[in-house]
């Protein structure tokens, strides 16, 4: 409990000084990376605490935006415009993966790209509803009941909040005791089985969850953008969120927050350089998951263990040492 205490406190500290260390530039950055921390996370608690792997996540995203778009055209109110997309993509979720968790591993991987490349294709489709591969503007603006916020330091504290609170409802839901069955069953599904659980559902809640997160951290990008396209929803969006998490640390809830901040950063920062960043970024991930086995958490975990190590046994020589010393002294 004191660790998750330190861990808020630490996050909410640095929440609060960024802006006043970071050019206006580097705020705006700051909120981006925010709002895709939430979307990583959302993916996050699928790969890494129920084995599903999916390449279909950017359609969840696309969903929540596109909610927020067409629906702040008719709506002013801010925070129906985000239930709403939170809902309608917790509600998607919840039956398409009624059929997508029948399936397992590769077969669910490829069944989810199908699902996203379908929204894809739909959104290309419906100009009329989603403005087609113009893309569409969003005629609202974000409201928290106090004044319009549009400078670039509001925006970023909503999002940055919004993260934080994302961040702290996953660790309660993680180790809640649907959250450690759902992590029972990725490990063994057979013994959960026998103890009497039925996988298929907290697989389902898990899934659910997933996307009705997805679907928030989309409608908050919509409002932070301004602009959306159907490009949210392709599978190659999809495939970037899948390597923030991979080099993050699958399996944390931290790591793909950490992965997504790095994407991002070093997306603006190499491609200011060159155009061939995608290859810097292809090389850390082959250099985090081969050599460090594991992502960027995975890799803080292994340096810590290892001095602690080094710290013990040198307290465990000089325990010995001394020891001796008595005995010749006796």
């Amino acid at each position: 409990m004191k660790k998750n205490l330190l861990i808020m406190f630490l996050l909410l500290i640095a929440a609060a000084a960024l802006p006043f260390i970071v050019s206006e530039y580097g705020i705006n950055l700051a909120a981006e990376i925010c709002i895709m921390a939430i979307f990583a996370m959302s993916l996050g608690l699928i790969m890494g605490y129920a084995g599903m792997v999916s390449l279909g996540h950017a359609a969840f995203f696309g969903i929540g935006s596109y909610t927020v778009t067409i629906l702040g055209s008719h709506l002013s109110n801010f925070y129906l415009l985000i239930l709403g997309s939170i809902v309608l993509s917790g509600l998607v979720a919840l039956i398409t993966g009624a059929i997508f968790i029948r399936t397992s591993k590769f077969y669910f991987l490829m069944i989810t790209l199908a699902f996203g490349q379908l929204l894809f294709a739909l959104t290309w489709q419906l100009k009329d509803l989603t403005g087609g591969a113009d893309g569409m503007k969003i005629s609202s603006t974000m409201n928290l009941g106090f004044g319009d916020i549009v400078s670039p330091l509001g925006i970023y504290f909503v999002m940055a909040g919004a993260a934080i609170l994302v961040y702290i409802f996953l660790r309660f839901f993680v180790h809640s005791p649907a959250g450690k069955i759902i992590k029972g069953v990725m490990e063994n599904e057979s013994r959960m089985k026998a103890l009497g659980y039925d996988p298929r559902i907290y697989k389902l809640l898990a899934y659910s969850v997933s996307g009705a997160l997805a679907g928030f951290s989309g409608s908050l990008y919509g409002y932070f953008n301004l602009f959306i396209s159907p490009d949210l929803t392709n599978w190659m969006f999809s495939g970037q969120v899948m390597i923030m998490v991979i080099i993050g640390g699958v399996g944390t809830l931290i790591g793909p927050a950490i992965g997504a901040g790095l994407f991002i950063f070093l997306q603006n920062f190499i491609s200011t350089y060159t155009e061939r960043w995608p290859l810097i970024m292809g090389l850390l991930l082959v250099i985090l998951v081969i050599v460090g086995k594991g992502g960027i958490i995975h890799w803080f975990d292994l340096l810590r263990s290892k001095i602690f190590y080094r710290r013990s046994q040198k307290r465990m020589e000089y325990a010995q040492n001394h020891a001796q010393k008595e005995e010749v002294t006796n």
